[in-house]
C-alpha cells in the first residue's frame, strides 16, 4: 500500500521538475511512512510513498523490468500475484524481488492493458513505457483504490489523492459546479468528475493512456455478469463457500501482521471466523461504539462473535461531541465533501489498530451484490405496489406519506416504486435532496442543469438484458461503493498508515457474485439469503437470522439539538459557501424544519455542511481561522 503521484509534460517535452514531484510525494507521506522513490525519464517523473507489506527489503518502488524500459508505480496489492509470476516465469520473464508490484511490470509487458484484467487485487497504478513514450494511468476493477488526474492537454498530472495534484502550480482550486449538483443528489460526486473543476478521478476498471501522439480513456475490464445455469441452490452455497474461503485467504498475504475489523453483522464476522481457520494463534480483531447511552451500537455483538472466536479484541468508544469536533478533520482526510456520517468511527477504529497490526480486513462490500440494504427489498417487490390501481398509489398513498413528519427513507421510497423506468427508480431512491427542494436550494441559477444520474446510466447500459435488482446491484458496486464507501475506508485508514482490505470485492468472488440470480438474494423478504446460507458454515443461526441494524451515528440528535445553533450560524453566515452558492431561505427553512421535527433533513442537512467545511479548507480556507481547518 503507497501513495503514488506523477507529471508528464506529454506536449511540449519540457522535463518534470524533480522538486514539484518530490513536493507532491511529500503530501502523500501518511500513506507510506516507510520509504520514498522517484523515477524521471525527460517529461516524465514518478514519486511513490511506501506503506512496507509485501517483501519488506525488495519491493522498492518505482519497479522496472530487466531492460529497465518500463517502469511502475502501484499504490495497492496483488492477491494473486504468486499464480501470475509462476505463468510468466514460463512464459520467459525474469523476476529480481519477491514483491507483488513487479508481476505488475512483466504482466503489462507480456498482455498490455489486458494484463491489468489479469490483477486480482486493489490497486491506483502508474505504468511507463520509455520506449513509445506511453504512461498508463489505471484504477482497480471495482474502485477500492482511488486515482485522480488533471489534463491540460499538454500536461498531465496524477496522484493517490488531491493534494499530491494541488502542490502543482497549474492546480487550480474552484468548483466544478456540475459536481456540485451531483453531490446534492447523491451525497458524493461518482467518478469521473470530483468537487474540483478540471480535477478528475478515473472510473474502475478504467485506465488513461498518454503518449506524444494522443490521449484516451480506456475500459481494460470488460467481462459483464451473465445470469448462471439453473441448477440445484445446495451446488451454489457449496461453490459460494469455496470462493468467499479462498478470498479471505489470498487478501491475508502479508509480510506483517494482519488484524480484522470487527462491526456487529456477519459480514466482518464471517471474515475474522476465516482468518482464524487459516492461522496459528489469535488474530487482533477491532471495534469501534458511541458512548452517552446511544441505542445503536456494535459493541455488544461484536464482543460476542470475538469472545467465540477467541480473538484479541480491543475497543474504542467515541462520543457525539467527539464526532462534531472531528468532523473537518475528516472532511481534511477525504479531500471532497462526501456527505458519510461513517468516517469518525472508522477514522477511530483504524487509529485503534495501527499500533497491533499493518493490515486489517473488513466486511465491507457484501451488501451492494448480495441485496443487503432496504432500498433492494423496494426494487424486488415494487412491482406489487405498482400493480396497485393508480387512484390508489397517487390520490392515497403517495399524498399521505407525503404528508407524514420526518419519514424521509419511506418518501423517498414511495416516490421511487412510482415509476416503471428503472434508471427514474434508481434516481428518486439516491436522491437526498428531492428535486423540488434541489430547484429551491439552486434557485440562483448558478448551477448548470442536472445531469448526475449520467453516472449511472453510463454503467445501467452494461446490464440493460438484467432484471432491475440486478441492474441496480451492479450499478451500486461501481458507483455508491467506490466513490462514496470504499473512499473513506481508503482515505481514513490511510490517514493513520494502515492498509484496509476488503475480501469482498475479491474479482473471483464478485464474478461468482454477480453471476447468481437475484432470486436467490432476497426471498420472502430475507435478504443476502445465499448469502447467508453460505456463512453458515462459520456464523451461528442466531447471528445470521438476527435483524440487521445498520451502523447510525447520533447526527440527526445532535442537528436538532447539541449543535444545531453552531451549524445554523456556520451554514447562514454572510460569505459562507451555502449562502454564496445556494438559496440561503432554502437553507433556513430546512434547518427550522428539521430542528421543530415537521420534517427529516438530517441527510440533506449534513450534506449542507459537509459542503460548507470543505469549501473553507480546500477553496477558501481564509474563513473560519480559528475553527479546526487544515490548509491542503
Amino acid at each position: 500500500m503507497c501513495g503514488i503521484c506523477g507529471i508528464y509534460h506529454y506536449g511540449n517535452g519540457e522535463p518534470a521538475d524533480e522538486r514539484v514531484v518530490r513536493e507532491m510525494a511529500a503530501a502523500l507521506i501518511h500513506r507510506g511512512p516507510d520509504d520514498e522513490g522517484f523515477h524521471f525519464d525527460g517529461a516524465l517523473g514518478l514519486g511513490v510513498r511506501r506503506l512496507s507489506i509485501i517483501d519488506l527489503e525488495g519491493g522498492v518502488q518505482p519497479m522496472s523490468n530487466e531492460a529497465d524500459t518500463t517502469w511502475v508505480v502501484n499504490n495497492g496489492e496483488i492477491y494473486n500475484f504468486h499464480a501470475l509470476r509462476r505463468e510468466l516465469e514460463s512464459r520467459g520473464h525474469t523476476f529480481r524481488t519477491r514483491s507483488d508490484t513487479e508481476t505488475v511490470v512483466h504482466a503489462y509487458e507480456q498482455w498490455g492493458l489486458e494484463g491489468l484484467a489479469r490483477l486480482n487485487g486493489m490497486f491506483g497504478l502508474a505504468i511507463w513505457n520509455s520506449r513509445e513514450r506511453e504512461l498508463v494511468v489505471a484504477r482497480d476493477v471495482f474502485g477500492v483504490k482511488p486515482m485522480y488526474f488533471w489534463d491540460d492537454d499538454k500536461t498531465l498530472v496524477f496522484g493517490s489523492e488531491i493534494r499530491a495534484l494541488l502542490c502543482h502550480p497549474l492546480v487550480t482550486r474552484s468548483i466544478d459546479t456540475t459536481a456540485l449538483y451531483e453531490f446534492f443528489g447523491l451525497g458524493y460526486v461518482p467518478s469521473p468528475r470530483t468537487a474540483f473543476a478540471g480535477i478528475h478521478k478515473l472510473l474502475p476498471g478504467h485506465a488513461l493512456v498518454r503518449s506524444p501522439a494522443g490521449s484516451e480513456v480506456r475500459r481494460f475490464y470488460t467481462r459483464l455478469p451473465e445470469p448462471r445455469a439453473a441448477g440445484p441452490e445446495s451446488d451454489i452455497v457449496e461453490e459460494l463457500r469455496d470462493a468467499i474461503f479462498r478470498a479471505v485467504r489470498r487478501q491475508m498475504v502479508a509480510d506483517v501482521p494482519v488484524g480484522a475489523m470487527l462491526s456487529g453483522g456477519i459480514d466482518s464476522a464471517t471474515v475474522a471466523a476465516i482468518m482464524t481457520e487459516v492461522t496459528d494463534g489469535p488474530i487482533e480483531t477491532f471495534t469501534v461504539g458511541f458512548g452517552g447511552g446511544f441505542a445503536q451500537n456494535e459493541l455488544v455483538p461484536a464482543r460476542e462473535t470475538a469472545r467465540r472466536l477467541g480473538t484479541r479484541h480491543h475497543e474504542v468508544v467515541i462520543s457525539p461531541r467527539d464526532f462534531a469536533d472531528f468532523l473537518p478533520r475528516s472532511i481534511w482526510h477525504l479531500e471532497e465533501p462526501i456527505a458519510t456520517t461513517s468516517t469518525l468511527p472508522f477514522y477511530k477504529v483504524c487509529e485503534l489498530a495501527r499500533p497491533h497490526v499493518k493490515v486489517v480486513l473488513t466486511g465491507q462490500g457484501a451488501d451492494e451484490p448480495f441485496a443487503g440494504y432496504p432500498r433492494y427489498l423496494g426494487e424486488r417487490y415494487g412491482g406489487l405496489y405498482r400493480a396497485l390501481p393508480e387512484f390508489l398509489r397517487t390520490g392515497l398513498v403517495a399524498p399521505l406519506v407525503e404528508r407524514l413528519p420526518r419519514n424521509e427513507q419511506l418518501k423517498r421510497a414511495v416516490r421511487s416504486l412510482g415509476t416503471r423506468d428503472p434508471l427514474e427508480r434508481m434516481k428518486r431512491i439516491y436522491s437526498i435532496i428531492d428535486e423540488p427542494l434541489k430547484e429551491q436550494l439552486f434557485g440562483n441559477g448558478a448551477v448548470p442543469s442536472p445531469r448526475e444520474f449520467e453516472a449511472i446510466a453510463q454503467w445501467q447500459g452494461d446490464v440493460s438484458h438484467l432484471d432491475a435488482l440486478s441492474q441496480m446491484l451492479y450499478i451500486d458496486a461501481r458507483t455508491y461503493l467506490p466513490d462514496n464507501l470504499l473512499v473513506y475506508t481508503d482515505k481514513m485508514s490511510m490517514a493513520v498508515s494502515l492498509e484496509a482490505r476488503v475480501p469482498f470485492l475479491d474479482l473471483e468472488l464478485m464474478e461468482l457474485a454477480e453471476s447468481i440470480s437475484s432470486d436467490l438474494k432476497i426471498k420472502r423478504l430475507r435478504q443476502k439469503r445465499i448469502l447467508k446460507r453460505a456463512m453458515e458454515r462459520w456464523v451461528p443461526a442466531n447471528m445470521i437470522n438476527r435483524k440487521k441494524i445498520p451502523f447510525a451515528t447520533p447526527v440527526d440528535e445532535w442537528l436538532r439539538h447539541d449543535l444545531e445553533a453552531e451549524v445554523r450560524e456556520r451554514l447562514l453566515a454572510p460569505g459562507s459557501a451555502c449562502s454564496t452558492h445556494l438559496d440561503a431561505d432554502s437553507v433556513r427553512m430546512m434547518l427550522d424544519e428539521h430542528r421543530s421535527g415537521r420534517q427529516d433533513h438530517k441527510r440533506a442537512l449534513f450534506s449542507l455542511l459537509t459542503f460548507e467545511l470543505w469549501h473553507e479548507q480546500f477553496i477558501a480556507p481564509s474563513r473560519w481561522p480559528a475553527r479546526e481547518t487544515v490548509r491542503a
